[in-house]
């Protein structure tokens, strides 16, 4: 990559220039801080001013166990260098880890690349096509993981590429280096390990044979060699990536006497009450990320607007009576009490028996389809309802427009998958993480689109590819490439 970066430098400069200018046109304009970053940044004051990870509570400052270490660390070392609640410091720090990411994506669209003559007009595509999504763009003015996730997933991919064409193992380690970086900041970021193991495996268990089939004896002879190595190689890289997890296992079962290496689905301290029932009930029918804005982002806390959920909420005139009546018993209290719950839990029972296939099938695919193909607006200054064209017709085809552009990357992007399958190096190891990654969300009821931001970087790769094979074909015949 570096020789590259020297025979394009002044191209990389003035691109890697915009990039910047771009991200910090986000941090000054605007800049979210609200939600889970008050969350990190609690416990990143508890870390600083009390010494353990905690959170304050009606009793005190009191340990916690519901957000990884990484990112409240992050967010500590950032106020003890530039001040107490210095997100602006944060948000430039996460600027670099973002155009980082960039160089990350463009070395994997370079090694991917098939014939030489290509890869650097492959790589080249794919840091244009990074360094200018808003998408990604965006997150950087938030001081919440998804910078830092996207920056080690794409570096664990492509270290994992060079651990592959190479057969060193210490690549592996530092892809296991990588991947314990993502794993620290999100409990989901365990997902890296499925997406460079599985292929991995395979090629252990099943490519030798192939391979030797096809190349013959000698080929067959340097098959147990190369078995070796990626055996010891997928040992190095779960020991390397799991291990810093060890000592926040044994913290969390001193303290908390459980054994929870990760966080739990609904990030809660043992003990604490939950609304099972009422989030059950949700994901009878919620499918956009307006809905988990407008609904299930108020509950405890805020007031629920009775107009904000939708027809498909109700199955029957009953039902739509039933469920005013609880929502102005939450209303009274902003609260949720066991009582409340158990009726919503209710409610939610009925929705399933009656509906089974819509909840077991239908609805985790319309979220996880929402979750890919929204405008990704949620962290701009846009209402997230961009429908509604007569409300505000400027954010609407603001929405519409990025609607486009998101479905443009993910098109070019399966494209390419398919057309340039025989060609892409590497192909399953772009392809597991996204499909791993999709099978999971969707077993979630989430309906969050940040939570397929992390394919990003496999995406871009693909759809660089993919438009450097059209301009391929587009070239007179005999040009050279």
């Amino acid at each position: 990559m570096l020789s590259l970066i020297r025979r394009n430098l002044r191209w990389f400069l003035a691109t890697t220039l915009a990039a910047v200018l771009l991200r910090l046109f986000c941090v000054l304009t605007q800049p979210v801080i609200a939600g889970d970053t008050e969350v990190y940044s609690e416990i990143a004051h508890c870390l600083l001013e009390h010494g353990f990870f905690g959170l304050e509570k009606a009793a005190g400052w009191s340990p916690t166990l519901i957000r990884l270490p990484g990112y409240p660390f992050f967010l500590a070392a950032i106020f003890r260098l530039f001040g107490e609640d210095n997100y602006t410091a944060a948000m430039l720090v996460q600027l670099v880890f973002d155009v980082l990411t960039c160089f990350w994506i463009a070395d994997i669209g370079r090694r991917v690349c098939s014939e030489h003559a290509r890869s650097e007009r492959a790589a080249r595509t794919a840091f244009l096509l990074a360094a200018f999504c808003p998408f990604l763009a965006c997150y950087v003015a938030s001081p919440l993981t998804e910078c830092l996730e996207i920056f080690f997933i794409a570096a664990a991919i492509d270290i994992a590429i060079i651990a592959f064409d190479s057969g060193r193992l210490r690549w592996w380690a530092l892809c296991g280096v990588a991947s314990a970086g993502a794993i620290l900041l999100r409990p989901d970021g365990g997902l890296i390990l499925g997406g460079i193991g599985l292929p991995l495996l395979w090629r252990i268990f099943f490519s030798g044979a192939a391979a030797g089939s096809r190349s013959g004896a000698a080929a067959g002879s340097r098959e147990p060699a190369r078995r070796r190595e990626l055996v010891l190689g997928a040992l190095l890289l779960g020991v390397v990536s799991l291990a810093p997890l060890a000592p926040w296992t044994v913290r969390n079962y001193r303290v908390f006497h459980v054994f929870q290496p990760l966080v739990t689905t609904h990030a809660n301290d043992p003990g604490e009450y939950l609304p099972l029932g009422w989030e059950r009930w949700l994901k009878t029918w919620v499918i956009d990320y307006a809905s988990v804005q407008d609904v299930s982002f108020h509950v405890p806390g805020e007031p629920i607007d009775i107009g904000d959920i939708p027809d498909r909420a109700y199955i029957s005139s009953a039902q739509r009576a039933l469920v005013h009546s609880l929502i102005d018993q939450y209303n009274v209290n902003n609260g949720m009490p066991p009582e409340l719950d158990r009726q919503f839990a209710a409610l939610a029972e009925e929705n399933v028996r009656q509906h089974p296939l819509r909840y077991y099938l239908l609805l985790p695919a319309a979220r996880t389809l929402d979750m890919w193909f929204r405008p990704r607006e949620e962290m701009m200054p846009l209402d997230v309802h961009f429908w509604q064209f007569r409300a505000d017709p400027h954010d609407a085809w603001c929405g519409i427009a990025l609607a486009a552009l998101n479905l443009f990357y993910v098109a070019a992007a399966l494209a390419g998958a398919w057309r340039l399958r025989r060609s892409i190096r590497h192909l399953p190891l772009l392809l597991t993480y996204p499909i791993v990654r999709t099978l999971f969300l969707s077993t979630t009821g989430a309906s969050e689109d940040r939570y397929t931001l992390e394919c990003f970087p496999f995406v871009i790769v693909l759809a660089a590819v993919f438009l450097q094979w059209i301009e391929r074909r587009a070239e007179p015949a005999g040009q050279p490439g």
